[in-house]
Order: structure tokens, then C-alpha cells, then sequence
């Protein structure tokens, strides 16, 4: 993995990006430092919010959700899934243990059994814990599960309900959840999808 002078040596090696700096951070000695590139991230990152039709039924328009995604979003409360996945993102704030009531790699066929925070930890704690995902554009983002283990959406909230909540959701549940987790898909602005030109 790169470090942060590697990162920094190949953009100022970068015509293209050394006048991109220069104009967002005019008048310093040096734009492409490690603050710059982490704040032009951050600026970066802001402009991929996808507002949501989910954002909407929030603010109280209880006609932003169909009936299906209203009866999806209350399985996914009323199994419990908002335990981990909540806040702004649904997810993306906390660690949690992967495979609370049977080991994951059993139900996610995971080719190679990866131990999570331990793996850096060393800590005995952190086995087979990882960052909990934000399920924001949930169905547009697969693969699912830190390996990609996955790739149908709704195999992976079978398997979230039986290993991390032990419940055996109905197939009308894991329906139901996914129709919800479409609501979550917000557009994005067709300029922060292309590559660029480099």
C-alpha cells in the first residue's frame, strides 16, 4: 500500500494535477502537500451526497415511499437491523462482529476466512469485527461484505438476519428489504462518475 509520500510524489509528477492544485490552493509555496490532497478528498467526497427519496420521507413526506418500501423499512426496524446500521449513512460509524451467531465464511461460501480488526489489532477482541457499511446506494454497490463474498442483495440480508440477528427472515421480509434499500439509491451527478483525463 502506497504511503502518504508515494501518493503525494505521483501527483506533483503529474502536469495535469500540479495546475489542478495550484488553482485550489493559490499562493501556497507547495499545493500538493498532504493536507491539500486530503482536503480536496473531503471536498471531493461531499459532492457524491445522494439525496434520496428515503431523505425525503424523513424530512415528512410520507408519499416519497411506496407502501412496499414503508412495510420494508419497518422489517428492517422491527428485525432489528437498525442496531447497526443507523445514523445519517445507515451504517458506516461503528465496528461491529461479523458472524454473531455462526461463523460468516459458512454462509458467505468466503473463499479465503479473513479475521477482520485482529488481522492490525492483534487483539483477540477484534476477531472477525469490521467496519459496519453504510447502506446508502446499497443496490447499486455490490459486491456485498468486506471479501465480495456476495453478489445478490438479497442473499446478503438472508444471511445478515441469520448470522448476526439469528432470525430466519421470510422471504417476504428479504423482499420486502430490498425494495426499501432502493429508496436508498440517490443520483449521482454523471461528472463525479467518468474518469478522468489525465
Amino acid at each position: 500500500m502506497p504511503n502518504e509520500e508515494t501518493a503525494l510524489e505521483r501527483l506533483r509528477s503529474s502536469e495535469k494535477y500540479q495546475k489542478l492544485f495550484a488553482t485550489a490552493f493559490p499562493g501556497q509555496a507547495e499545493p500538493i502537500s498532504w493536507e491539500n490532497l486530503t482536503s480536496a478528498i473531503g471536498a471531493f467526497e461531499r459532492m457524491l451526497v445522494t439525496p434520496t427519496r428515503f431523505d425525503k420521507f424523513i424530512a415528512g413526506d410520507d408519499d416519497a415511499l411506496t407502501n412496499r418500501e414503508k412495510q420494508g423499512l419497518e422489517d428492517f426496524i422491527s428485525n432489528g437491523c437498525v442496531t447497526c446500521h443507523s445514523g445519517v449513512a445507515l451504517g458506516g460509524h461503528i465496528f461491529q462482529k461479523f458472524g454473531v451467531y455462526q461463523d460468516y465464511w459458512l454462509e458467505t461460501k468466503s473463499e479465503n476466512v479473513d479475521e477482520g480488526r485482529a488481522t492490525v489489532s492483534k487483539d483477540e477482541a477484534d476477531l472477525n469485527v469490521f467496519k459496519v457499511p453504510g447502506l446508502r446506494n446499497i443496490s447499486k454497490t455490490y459486491p456485498y461484505f468486506h471479501d465480495g463474498s456476495v453478489r445478490d442483495l438479497k442473499e446478503a440480508i438472508r444471511i445478515m438476519g441469520k448470522i448476526q440477528l439469528n432470525r430466519e427472515l421470510t422471504e417476504e421480509q428479504v423482499e420486502n428489504i430490498a425494495v426499501f434499500f432502493d429508496a436508498l439509491t440517490g443520483e449521482i451527478d454523471p461528472k463525479y462518475t467518468e474518469n478522468p483525463h489525465l
